[in-house]
């Protein structure tokens, strides 16, 4: 146990010991983007805003264009968007050679990441020795070994002096924003409770679906464990990273002292061959993914739970993964954390666009009192979130939350070129996001062999 705290102190101090060396002060155009396999539609999320210190021009390396030809898409329709378009200019590497020809190169100084979870590592690894920052989609690990390559990628980054960030884009939603904001509010929601292992005092869930209409435009590696990871270490690191934003706000988790991992599940998802199709827009189930097919039904282990401690806290997620939307349908989000004074809940159903949230008062807790702390911290909300208000719903209190105040766009690249820029990413940004890695993979070991 020593010397995992002892490790994580030294990468800790490293990384912002040395985290001055980037260079980057927020000069127009000195922050030059690399995009390395973007097979994912969030790389172009970084993208999305033409911000000053972002030079336009964008270097693009990848095994072969097909498999990139989304995320040009949505650049060009970034461009030629009517609202604030951009100027990206792209110029493109296209051959077997790519991550040895990004390396040699080195035309940029922040590597944004967002495709195949097997590769990811191998990126950071790259990305990270050659001296360039990075900017990650989830997950950036999806086994115990790669964990072990994350906390070295780590050390290594604070030895270069660049940083490495993990883009959890959930947390500037408004809804979450506002849930955590009125956790914090002690005289509505009170302390955490403890919970336990049966009943634990933060849960998150999330539903999503393989096909959500129109043309399906998922890779067919999408389907395959090896590649994408289990649901159990793919979607969960969202929900993870969210009991801790919200539960343990600006703090320093450690995974060796404030982590306990104590059940882990996962299940599989079956997809017919239509679903299948519905999904890609391939006509067929590929060779590639035939040891998962049997019977000509495709078995993806999508689903997955844990349950674990965080400082003395019983937290828990769930994901879930189904083959299609129904028709009023979209994913869904659920969640709950469990105060002393009342809960705080996020609750959503098919035909729901918007997740709504809820508050419901704690039984010891008289009505009047209850109403008072409500109108207070409406009003303090209303300081930063004007037009927030509530509505009485039999058992609960509905936060309404106007759209208006949703951000059209993800802010996460700006925070992220923030922290360039200032060299201020503060500690618990490495530290929590190792301690996020280190539950999903060890859940992942814990879960292997067992099913709903």
């Amino acid at each position: 146990m020593a010397a995992k705290i002892l490790f994580l102190s030294i990468v800790l101090f490293s990384f912002f010991a040395c985290s001055n060396k980037c260079g980057i002060i927020g000069k127009a155009g000195e922050i030059h983007l690399i995009q390395l396999d973007p097979t994912h539609s969030h790389a172009a999320a970084a993208q999305s805003d033409q911000l000053s210190a972002l030079d336009t021009t964008v270097y693009v390396y990848a095994p072969d264009i097909g498999a990139v030809s989304s995320y040009f898409e949505q650049i060009n329709n970034l461009n030629s968007r009517k609202e604030n378009p951009t100027k990206w200019n792209d110029v493109s590497y296209f051959g077997n050679d790519y991550l040895e020809k990004m390396v040699s190169d080195r035309k940029g100084n922040v590597v944004v990441l967002a495709g195949n979870n097997r590769l990811k590592i191998n990126y950071i690894e790259e990305s990270i020795g050659a001296g360039m920052n990075v900017f990650s989609d989830k997950p950036m690990v999806i086994n115990a070994a790669g964990f072990q390559r994350l906390k070295n990628a780590y050390h290594k980054a604070g030895e270069k002096g660049v940083l490495m960030f993990d883009m959890m884009t959930e947390r500037y939603s408004l809804i979450n924003k506002v849930q955590k904001s009125l956790m914090q509010d002690t005289l509505l929601f009170g302390k955490l409770v403890s919970g336990s292992q049966e009943h634990p005092a933060v849960m998150e869930s999330s539903v999503h679906h393989f096909y959500r209409g129109g043309k399906g435009t998922r890779p067919a590696w999408y389907f395959d464990v090896l590649q994408q990871g289990e649901g159990i270490v793919d979607v969960t690191t969202h929900l993870i990273d969210l009991t801790f934003w919200k539960s343990f706000p600006d703090q320093v988790i450690d995974f060796s002292t404030d982590i306990k991992v104590l059940s882990a599940r996962h299940g599989p998802v079956r997809l017919t061959t239509h679903e299948f199709s519905a999904a890609t827009s391939l006509p067929s189930i590929p060779s590639s993914l035939e040891k998962y097919v049997k019977d000509s039904i495709l078995t993806v282990y999508a689903n997955g739970s844990i349950t674990y401690l965080v400082k003395g806290i019983y937290s828990a997620v769930n994901v879930e993964w189904r083959p299609a939307t129904p028709p009023d349908g979209n994913d869904l989000r659920n969640a709950y954390a469990e105060g002393t004074r009342s809960i705080i809940l996020i609750r959503q159903e098919y035909g729901q666009k918007r997740p709504l949230l809820c508050i419901q008062k704690g039984e010891a807790i008289p009505e009047a009192e209850f109403k008072t702390q409500l109108n207070l911290s409406i009003g303090r909300l209303q300081k930063n979130y004007p037009g927030v208000s509530y509505s009485e719903e039999g058992d609960f209190v509905q936060i309404i939350l106007p759209s208006d105040l949703e951000s059209s766009h993800d802010q996460t690249f700006k925070i992220f070129t923030e922290y360039l820029i200032n060299r201020d990413m503060p500690l618990w940004e490495v530290s929590n996001t190792l301690a996020k890695y280190y539950i999903t993979t060890t859940a992942l070991e814990m879960a292997q062999g067992k099913a709903y």
